[in-house]
């Protein structure tokens, strides 16, 4: 018999016999409506062992293409089912970006561990799903990997800030949406982290957050990088918005603002897809599939798109 080596780790660690075969990514189609863009579901291989999705189309060609990751504002696990209806359903964003030669890629990462950000905690944190996922949209044959993008609204603009920060450079450009940028910045605040304690709409002081590790975090940013930060007029956070940017410009970094007066928090996505009859032909209705979207939703699209154009498709 085989001796064993009693010098390494103990615990339930199954080392196999055979060399694990690579790579470990999944790649599969999902199931979309005729005539629509393929879609794809990828699970991407975390060093930890976990699978992080991603649902990705491509534009028409063969590439390499220019892509745009884009994340929610939720805190993760989300799952699989979510991401795709988002995508075939509410795809106002998706769609347009297609049509202007992007690859898209919709994607989240594990749970958030709120106010785990910046400790000595031995666990893996969302930020960090997203940076391995960038990297990995970055190796696809047909990406472009100098021409990758980050696009996402609440927690998904606070991801961009963490993803930029621990790499210093790598996106072609980041769009953080209504950033919720509380952990980045260190927001202070009062008792729980409630919406009732966060209302922070006008201009905030130095002394609001943790002014010294926010600029440490910013420096670590390349002033190569291109960032619009996104507002929203009327966010209970829209003063924390506002204060990125001032750091960001403080610091020299290349760093635009635009803000909007819309109601709904994440309107930057736009509405479901409508389904109406807008014609019969006997018994079989022609069907409108389309977003009624909004002027300020459609105005903060061009927006969007243009910025990405100027960064990205033409870098």
């Amino acid at each position: 018999m085989a001796e064993r080596d009693l010098s390494r780790r103990g615990g339930w660690s199954f080392r196999p016999g055979l060399p694990v075969t690579e790579p470990l990514d999944v790649v599969m189609q999902l199931p979309v409506p005729a005539g629509d863009r393929p879609a794809e579901l990828h699970l991407v291989f975390t060093g930890d062992g976990l699978y992080v999705p991603a649902v990705i189309r491509k534009p028409v060609g063969n590439g390499p293409f220019p892509a745009v990751l884009c994340m929610h504002g939720g805190s993760g696990g989300m799952g699989v089912t979510w991401l795709a209806d988002f995508m075939l359903n509410r795809g106002f964003v998706f769609e347009r970006l297609l049509a202007e030669g992007y690859l898209v890629c919709w994607t989240e990462g594990r749970m958030e561990i709120e106010e785990a950000y910046g400790t000595d905690i031995e666990a893996a944190l969302d930020h960090q799903d997203l940076i391995n996922t960038f990297r990995y949209v970055q190796r696809l044959p047909y990406v472009d990997a100098e021409r990758v993008a980050l696009f996402g609204v609440s927690h998904g603009g606070e991801l961009q800030m963490k993803l930029i920060s621990e790499l210093g450079g790598g996106p072609a450009a980041l769009v953080p949406v209504e950033p919720a940028v509380i952990e980045y910045l260190g927001l202070r605040y009062e008792g729980p982290r409630t919406e009732a304690n966060l209302r922070f709409n006008s201009g905030l002081t130095d002394d609001q957050i943790d002014l010294e590790r926010a600029t440490e975090r910013i420096e670590r940013i390349s002033p190569s990088v291109p960032i619009l930060v996104m507002g929203r007029d009327d966010d209970h956070l829209q003063g924390l918005f506002g204060k990125l940017h001032e750091l960001l410009e403080r610091a020299g970094k290349r760093a635009e603002w635009a803000s909007w007066d819309h109601p709904e928090h994440a309107y930057q996505w736009g509405p479901l897809r409508t389904r109406k009859a807008v014609a019969y032909q006997g018994a079989v209705a022609e069907i409108d599939e389309s977003y009624e979207v909004d002027g300020l939703q459609q105005d903060t699209l061009e927006t969007l798109v243009a910025f990405l154009n100027r960064h990205v498709q033409r870098r």
